[in-house]
């Protein structure tokens, strides 16, 4: 790994949060013509405090698709380590690649606010300690959330995995952010992503991990399944079970840092 030390909310979008119902939802051929519900969460057992981590999917109808069984893993396996979890559906995710990777990433980071009210609305949520970990254009939207002028309240880090990053340009913040980004990644470049890190003058370190011999979605191991085939205009998709294993524990020893959430 590689360390670099460098020295509003739409809330309307959110009329409710359902729980989460564990397998793969339905097979979708085609993209949807309305987005699915804002927000699923994962909560763990007991009152809490509980950590919470907001899930923000790529172009992949994360409450709906077929490829949203990889969010709702992860955010399983969250839960199960006792962290509470919500999964958010950004508006355009279920309009399908390419067409929802055009959507304003200032879109997707109003959503990534209004998740995180009603995210912290849920029992046992402890609202100073958050986490965001967002895949591909949802990790874009991330991107928009650190680099703010201002710090989100409570937002202790984020983890943005082969995202799309903005153009090389001086950006600051006070959040700690953990790049995963794939060596031979062809619709998100690795060095895009360094170059825009490297720009950063603020207080918050950034930690690049480039996962080598690996490409775009080499954690969706339902890429392989044909019961879970990507839409037909989609980016094609690469796993690697052994990357995804390493990339889950670097997950883990990340969120398990302890790291200042910063003035409330």
């Amino acid at each position: 790994m590689s360390l670099r030390l460098a020295a509003a909310c739409a809330a309307a979008l959110l009329t409710a949060a359902c729980q989460m119902q564990g397998a793969a939802g339905p097979v979708l051929s085609a993209p949807l013509a309305v987005d699915p519900p804002t927000l699923r969460t994962a909560l763990p057992t007991g009152e809490g405090p509980h950590t919470a981590v907001l899930i923000v999917p790529a172009c992949d109808a994360p409450l709906a698709s077929s490829r949203a069984a990889l969010y709702m893993r992860y955010a399983e396996k969250l839960q199960a380590e006792g962290f509470a979890t919500g999964i958010v559906a950004w508006p355009g995710s279920g309009s399908g690649d390419p067409a929802c990777n055009k959507i304003p990433p200032a879109r997707i980071a109003s959503a990534i606010l209004a998740a995180v009210t009603a995210l912290r609305a849920q029992p046992g949520v402890d609202p100073k300690r958050l986490h965001l970990v967002g895949w591909g254009h949802g990790g874009r939207g991330v991107l928009e959330i650190v680099k703010a002028d201002k710090r989100l309240s409570g937002l202790v880090s984020a983890v943005v995995v082969t995202p799309d990053c903005p153009k090389p340009e001086g950006w600051k913040s006070e959040v700690t952010l953990f790049m995963a980004l794939a060596e031979h990644d062809g619709t998100n470049p690795p060095a895009l992503c360094r170059e825009w890190a490297n720009m950063s003058d603020g207080p918050g370190p950034v930690a690049i991990t480039r996962y080598t011999g690996v490409a775009h979605g080499f954690d969706v191991n339902e890429a392989a399944d044909p019961a879970f085939a990507a839409f037909a205009t989609g980016t094609q998709l690469t796993y690697d079970e052994a990357t995804a294993y390493q990339f889950w524990l670097d997950l883990m020893k990340f969120l398990a840092l302890k790291i200042d959430a910063g003035q409330s």
